[in-house]
């Protein structure tokens, strides 16, 4: 009989149910903890049941938040954009690796399995050289970042970023040399109004690059 107070229990034919087995050799009919795969009485409540429990759920939250496609992407900017979120990636997944203590990078858990029947019940856990997840995930963004600016080097992304800085520049001095001779200034004055132009236009240009 389910327990009208326990939402684990509650009816739901597309739901599917415990994955343990009653003594008896039958199934256990009741529903699972969220996100584990068996039911508070067959394990649900321990504490690695849960862990995993909570990364399955944030998995399947992370790819329902993924959205649709967006039009037709700029490659240029595709990349470019791709470069500015792996080097963010990379930089938090460094603080997390700071984090964890210099022995567990390299030394942890293998296994954990879970008996809760048979002649000796409980948690079995095997421990061996491995690398912290952490660590792996951190390891694998940046081989991921130096991929991104490799393909955007062979795009020419940075010449082609060069070349239309170029081309702005060129008209912005252009454009200034055409409004400085419709003043009407005086050769003194012309010059002082083109050193000033300069000289701010550095600046702006260093204030970019910084």
């Amino acid at each position: 009989m389910t327990d009208p107070s326990n939402p684990s229990e509650q009816p739901n034919p597309s739901k599917p149910k415990c994955s343990a087995r009653k003594t008896n050799g039958k199934p256990c009919g009741r529903y699972p903890v969220a996100g584990a795969t068996v039911c508070p009485a067959h394990g649900g409540r321990a504490p690695q049941v849960k862990r995993a429990a909570v990364r399955r759920l944030a998995a399947a939250e992370w790819g329902r938040s993924f959205g649709e496609p967006l039009g037709d992407g700029d490659p240029t900017e595709t990349v470019l954009n791709e470069i500015r979120w792996t080097a963010g990636h990379v930089a938090w997944l460094r603080d997390r690796v700071a984090e964890v203590e210099p022995e567990a990078l390299i030394w942890g858990v293998s296994t954990e399995v879970d008996r809760q029947s048979g002649e000796f019940p409980g948690l079995d856990i095997t421990r061996a050289a491995k690398a912290h997840a952490w660590l792996e995930l951190y390891g694998q963004e940046r081989d991921r970042l130096v991929r991104m600016c490799k393909i955007a080097h062979d795009m020419g992304i940075a010449q082609r970023q060069i070349e239309l800085s170029e081309r702005v520049g060129d008209l912005i001095a252009a454009l200034l040399r055409a409004v400085l001779d419709e003043l009407g200034l005086s050769p003194e004055q012309w010059e002082k109004a083109n050193q000033a132009t300069i000289r701010h236009l550095r600046l702006i240009a260093g204030s970019l690059e910084g």
